[in-house]
């Protein structure tokens, strides 16, 4: 464009078009041609809004959102939609996997005026960001007249809009009020938890596992704490539920059995139709899941699972520079699971002759949208006698088939893969691979581990100040909580089963930062974004446990494993404070307490147990103990060399000869030299 012509241009052209072709973000760039004339979020926003004496549209989502791609196509494509916003409002565009601080404010807001949440999420606010509307998915017609009525009612009532936006700011400040903690809290009482599982059993889908409704949701930490609770309450319905919910999902077509990995959720109630996106925190957290499982059970498919996560996330997830990408996307080819599903008569040309064993072992009766879903029906030792082979041919067999169907997919075109790096979702993998390493005792899954935290203090870390996000080499927005509780709790995590001393100071750092930056002097919480973060309505807490636990939960724990190893009291206090609290909440919430509820029962116990293996041998044993051991009330840490150790729980403790210290707080046993004893102690 020439200089010349440039000056015919009206004098905020340039402000008023589509500024999202600026982010980094894959979600924002994929709004960036839309006819709407998006901003990103900022100060200089908000105050052309003052100025102008605009209201606001803060529309939220992310990448592999299929719904976000549904309004996108049916509103912010359309001209006539964009004339409307462009005309009356400012508009926002955020990516909620980069700002949670933002989502969580107003997903709590749309919550509260609606009752339910979910994405796109859509606020209308005044030029002060207070919101005063909002909703999620709403088609192009309701779009359009609800944005025409709220303008309307703002020009002529404007008075009216402002003190619903006052009523509705008094109730978002009111969700953060916290019940206080009584001293007849001081002793734990854990029946009201043992009440909540006798509901949830009352719930259950004795079929096909989880909750007797669908859609159906992996929820790792919820299924962990079901489990731990099956265990301290002796309920053996519980765990055979539990037990029977992950066979029935790795069965499930919300289980990618070509490519390894979990799909999002399952839309249905046998876990068969899933919604094909895949995420990096759903993955990294069921590591931990199925870990527990196949260490509790020895169960092999439980790991054939982990190493089906892995094959995923090495070929799908893994970015150049060692970090991992946080999402795939749904679609493909403006279809949602195209890439994922069959047509019988691809199956039957590419199986060929093995085709009956495809029949034998999956559902190819019931099509999904004139198309199949690999979703097992029978087992291998079913479908063997069914066909009249031994099962390893029949396994043989099957393994055959997959790859051809796998390289035949990998033909396809494949869904976007949102390649940011978000820090916190990349601690919760480091954490992911060490359970892995503990269930089956395989060092490379150590070594992925140790990969990872390195390729995350190197990439996340610029100029002393940690980072959520890395795009394209690229870092950007302050780490928030989330992060800096999952990636502390992720390097304790490694530390323990390395002995590696760096991962610990880079945990203690971790530490320390959340208590000067995050830490809220009115109660044991933290916030969730720094002091010295960008302005929000308000800094919110987010104590509820969901698909990823609560950051404060994951900073509860992170403290829990750090005053383990070096003995703090005022944190220690302070950890246990938080669930106590968290508990308190819990009781009147009745949702959202899994993490939280593992914390809280190992609290209630009162038996928890530090182990530690001391020696030259130290990490081979560990790696043959965590076969045959599980304790959900039992922390494993192993003592490899001298140097560096001089935090509480390893003072004094090396020799070169093998020993074995088990601790309870700062009280440990006499040591001893075997396995069996160690394990004596700690079921005392």
């Amino acid at each position: 464009m020439s200089a010349i012509n440039s000056l015919t241009l009206p004098i905020d052209f340039f402000t008023m078009n589509n500024e999202l072709h600026l982010s980094p973000s894959l979600y924002l760039q994929q709004h960036k041609d839309n006819p709407v004339h998006w901003k990103q979020w900022g100060n200089s926003i908000w105050k052309e809004a003052e100025r102008k004496d605009k209201l606001v549209i803060v529309s939220i989502g992310y990448s592999s959102c299929h719904w976000c791609h549904v309004m996108e196509h049916e509103c912010f494509e359309q001209d006539d939609v964009a004339d409307v916003m462009n005309a009356h409002f400012i508009s926002i565009k955020v990516d909620r996997e980069e700002r949670p601080d933002i989502d969580h404010i107003y997903m709590t807001a749309v919550q509260l005026m609606s009752g339910q949440g979910g994405w796109p999420l859509n606020v209308v606010c005044l030029p002060d960001k207070r919101p005063i509307w909002g909703a999620t998915y709403v088609p192009r017609d309701k779009w359009m007249q609800t944005l025409l009525q709220i303008q309307k009612l703002y020009k002529q009532e404007p008075e009216k809009v402002r003190q619903y936006a006052a009523e509705l700011q008094e109730g978002l400040q009111a969700t953060e009020l916290l019940p206080q903690a009584q001293d007849s809290d001081a002793k734990l009482n854990t029946d009201w938890l043992k009440e909540r599982e006798s509901r949830v059993l009352q719930m259950r889908d004795r079929e096909w596992g989880g909750y007797n409704r669908a859609p159906k949701f992996p929820m790792p930490w919820e299924q962990i704490f079901h489990l731990m609770s099956a265990e301290a309450f002796h309920l053996p319905d519980m765990e055979a539920h539990m037990l029977n919910t992950l066979h029935k999902m790795k069965d499930g077509g919300i289980y990618d059995v070509l490519g390894g990995g979990f799909c999002r959720y399952a839309v249905d109630g046998r876990w068969k139709v899933p919604h094909f996106e895949k995420m990096l925190y759903d993955n990294a957290q069921l590591l931990n899941l199925f870990s527990m499982a196949s260490r509790r059970t020895n169960n092999r498919e439980f790991r054939e699972v982990l190493y089906g996560i892995k094959r995923m996330l090495q070929s799908d997830f893994l970015n150049a520079n060692g970090l991992y990408a946080s999402a795939i996307d749904a679609d493909s080819e403006g279809e949602e699971g195209k890439y994922y599903t069959w047509t019988k008569a691809e199956l039957k040309a590419i199986a060929r002759d093995d085709y009956p064993i495809l029949e034998a072992v999956y559902d190819l009766q019931e099509p999904w949208e004139e198309r199949y879903i690999l979703f097992r029906l029978k087992d291998n030792q079913s479908a063997a006698k069914n066909l009249e082979l031994s099962v390893d041919d029949m396994e043989l067999a099957l393994e055959n088939v997959h790859q051809k169907l796998l390289a035949e997919r990998k033909k396809r075109v494949a869904p976007a893969i949102d390649r940011k790096s978000i820090a916190g979702w990349n601690g919760l993998l480091i954490t992911g691979f060490v359970h892995a390493y503990l269930a089956t005792g395989e060092a490379n899954w150590k070594t992925l581990a140790e990969d990872l935290a390195n390729s995350a203090v190197a990439n996340f870390k610029k100029d002393g100040q940690w980072h959520r996000i890395n795009s394209e080499g690229k870092v950007y927005n302050h780490a928030q909580l989330e992060d800096m509780a999952a990636l502390s709790q992720g390097f304790l995590m490694l530390f323990s089963v390395t002995g590696n001393d760096q991962w610990f100071v880079e945990a203690e750092a971790l530490v320390e930062l959340a208590m000067s930056k995050f830490s809220d002097d009115d109660s044991p919480f933290f916030f969730t974004t720094a002091s010295d973060s960008e302005h929000v309505i308000q800094r919110s807490r987010d104590l509820e446990d969901n698909v990823i636990p609560s950051p404060n939960a994951l900073m509860a724990d992170a403290l829990r494993l750090y005053c383990a190893v070096s003995y703090q009291p005022e944190l220690e206090a302070r950890w246990k404070a938080m669930v106590k609290h968290a508990g308190v909440i819990s009781r009147e919430v009745k949702s959202g307490f899994y993490l939280w509820g593992v914390l809280y029962l190992q609290m209630a116990a009162d038996k928890h147990k530090a182990w530690v293996i001391s020696g030259d041998n130290s990490a081979s044993l560990l790696t043959d103990i965590t076969q045959t051991f599980h304790d959900f009330h039992t922390d494993l840490f192993v003592l490899i060399e001298t140097s560096n150790h001089q935090h509480g729980l390893f003072q004094g403790r090396w020799q070169e000869k093998t020993r074995h210290f088990v601790c309870q707080g700062k009280h440990c046993h006499a040591p001893v030299e075997t396995v069996e004893e160690a394990i004596d102690l700690c079921r005392q």
